[in-house]
């Protein structure tokens, strides 16, 4: 299980939301760049960058940004936000994301999941963000009829290799990620699962690695990261033991 730190972005600031609200926004760093090398030095070996401009109104607005990110690292970084048109999928792929991740338009339009799939395999990650029972898209503005096992049955012939799960209730809070919940969602796949949302400290951190999953590929973390609550290289000891730090 990897440990990989959340790069949010909003009018070009790293910024992390409460609950995914966009009134309750707090930021961070007016330099993203500056913030993924700082992560990287301090050992991430994944990065996980969102434009949440993108999220919202439904199109890329940090894209420079977001470039200038995967090329000032050397570590491989995933990118969503607004991904709901095919060339935004193959500039960032292009440009040089590890993987994107589409969310809101996997859900309007399963055939352009499908399609992206069949042309970029498993360079193509599924966002499901919920909150209770039924998951949200645009930005977490809407919610959807869809609970986030009816969609992974609904994905689980099409080729989907790894899903990022986010559980909005507790994403910004500091509370605690929603254990049973994801333990449910990892019984029911048999794919790559990365959690995000309310990862706290470092005991969080081994409470997901206790669950023991091989499908548990990483957790994401934001606030507690910014905050100072939780130190990188702690939360990468107890997650990848066996792993040396520089």
């Amino acid at each position: 299980m990897i440990i990989i730190p959340a790069i949010d972005i909003i009018n070009g600031k790293v910024v992390r939301l409460y609950q995914g609200d966009f009134n309750r926004e707090k930021s961070y760093s007016e330099d993203p760049v500056k913030m993924a090398l700082k992560w990287q030095n301090k050992g991430a070996s994944f990065l996980h960058i969102v434009d949440l401009d993108g999220a919202k109104y439904g199109e890329v607005r940090n894209r420079d940004i977001i470039t200038s990110i995967i090329k000032s690292v050397n570590i491989p970084c995933e990118v969503g936000g607004g991904l709901r048109r095919d060339k935004d999928v193959e500039y960032f792929l292009k440009d040089g994301a590890a993987r994107v991740i589409i969310g809101t338009k996997a859900f309007e339009d399963p055939e352009f999941l499908k399609n992206m799939i069949s042309r970029f395999n498993e360079k193509i990650v599924l966002g499901i963000d919920f909150s209770g029972d039924k998951i949200a898209k645009k930005g977490w503005t809407e919610d959807t009829d869809l609970t986030p096992e009816a969609m992974l049955e609904k994905i689980k012939n099409i080729g989907v290799k790894t899903i990022v799960v986010t559980d909005i209730a507790v994403d910004g809070t500091l509370k605690g990620p929603n254990i049973g919940r994801l333990k449910k969602i990892l019984s029911s796949v048999n794919i790559s699962v990365i959690a995000s949302g309310g990862v706290s400290s470092l005991e969080d951190i081994k409470k997901l690695k206790d669950i023991g999953s091989k499908d548990l590929e990483g957790v994401i973390v934001g606030r507690a990261l910014y905050e100072g609550n939780i130190d990188l290289e702690a939360a990468i000891r107890i997650a990848e033991p066996t792993r040396k730090l520089k």
